[in-house]
């Protein structure tokens, strides 16, 4: 078997594992990096090789032309020889274990025409434990799967999800059409590396549809927590296609939250801002350079709005996402 070093910036190391694709490899091996969707679509797991030489084996379809010709997937390649990359182990989830358990509906809401919440009720004794931010694997009818952001668990066990109804959809067409409460289900999770990294920065979250789900996990996170002392501004822009899809609005105890509702489609008892979300938030916002942006949702949403937060002086590496990608 041949075995090849994959060696980090921060001088961390870790052996390849034949047939498995670097992500998996260093998941393997106990180190987190960036990561979604696993099958190349979201781009969350790109990175920079520095040294060696790897091999696509599935196409990485996040890359673009404007990437370097150095970057790359980790989740679609493997090392070829020993490899210096530039990914970073992230540590705040060392500890979180990913778990298979049961479940049941506890409760199904349809909150407007195409959202529903529901609620699901894990085994007392799980001892599930998450990132506010990440997202869970639901294992249903017939084997199949699909991932949703967590919302909010509560103390008594039970997780929240935003679901939406997605046009010929099968995992779709079950919620809307078939679930039942006390349906058996399996989940399969935490997953995805979505989660708050600095707290002292001007934080800006991007949101559309269902997006705003871990960003509600987030924040609630931030409110209920003693040790958090908010200090810079705290903005969340959230767009949906018609009002009737703002299910939520900011509630919070402790934290200040600007918070702008835009909606894409035209509406004439509609007051507030119309347009795309990155759009809004760029003309807002001042000094992006200091901020860190956290965008959930639609793949065009994210894909513009970090090019153009970007172009516009923010960091990269300031930018973090979890990219819905349409499953059917």
């Amino acid at each position: 078997m041949t075995e090849f070093k994959i060696k980090t910036e921060e001088n961390k190391e870790f052996i390849s594992v034949e047939g498995s694709t670097i992500l998996e490899s260093a998941l393997s091996a106990g180190f987190v990096f960036d990561y979604s969707c696993k099958n190349g679509q979201c781009g969350t797991c790109k990175t920079t090789l520095l040294k060696g030489e790897i091999i696509e084996i599935q196409e990485q379809l996040a890359l673009n032309k404007e990437d370097a010709n150095n970057q790359f997937l980790t989740c679609c390649c493997v090392a070829a020889s020993d490899i210096l990359i530039d990914a970073i182990d992230l540590s705040a989830m060392h500890g979180i274990e990913v778990k298979i358990l049961p479940t049941r509906i506890n409760s199904l809401d349809l909150l407007s025409e195409d959202i529903m919440q529901v609620k699901l009720r894990l085994p007392p004794a799980s001892n599930f434990e998450f990132l506010e931010g990440q997202f869970i694997d639901i294992i249903g009818p017939n084997s199949i799967r699909r991932s949703y952001s967590i919302a909010s668990i509560s103390s008594n066990n039970k997780i929240t999800l935003l679901i939406k109804k997605v046009k010929d959809g099968k995992f779709s067409h079950y919620w809307f059409n078939k679930a039942k409460l006390n349906d058996l289900l399996r989940i399969e999770g935490p997953k995805g590396t979505f989660f708050l990294r600095d707290r002292a920065k001007p934080l800006v979250f991007l949101a559309t549809g269902t997006g705003i789900a871990p960003i509600i996990s987030i924040l609630d996170g931030l409110d209920s927590d003693p040790d958090f002392n908010q200090i810079e501004n705290i903005s969340l822009f959230w767009g949906n296609r018609v009002q009737q899809d703002f299910i939520w609005s900011p509630n919070f105890k402790k934290i200040n939250v600007d918070f702008y509702p835009i909606v894409s489609k035209d509406d004439d008892d509609w007051n507030g801002e119309i347009g795309y979300v990155q759009d809004v938030a760029l003309r807002v916002l001042n000094n992006i350079k200091k901020v860190n942006v956290y965008a959930c949702g639609a793949s065009v949403m994210i894909d513009c709005a970090k090019s153009n937060f970007i172009k516009s002086g923010l960091n990269e590496k300031d930018f973090y996402s979890d990219k819905f990608v349409q499953s059917y």
